[in-house]
């Protein structure tokens, strides 16, 4: 095993930095697809509510 001696402090703290910037650019493109998700849904649905919207006044102003 290797002594805790023999390990480089700078090697160390580069490494451990190295992993939290994995860790942290994991972290953002996680958050990216949750906001786009939800930014799809809301435009999703409001396109849908704005069709049925149209197809009520359209069967509203025909007949008697």
């Amino acid at each position: 095993m290797i002594k805790l001696s023999e390990i480089d402090l700078g090697s160390a703290l580069l490494s451990i930095f190295i992993l939290i910037g994995f860790i942290a650019t994991a972290f953002v493109f996680v958050r990216l697809t949750i906001i786009g998700v939800n930014y799809i849904k809301v435009n999703y649905l409001k396109k849908e509510e704005e069709g049925q919207e149209k197809k009520k006044t359209m069967t509203e102003t025909k007949g008697f």
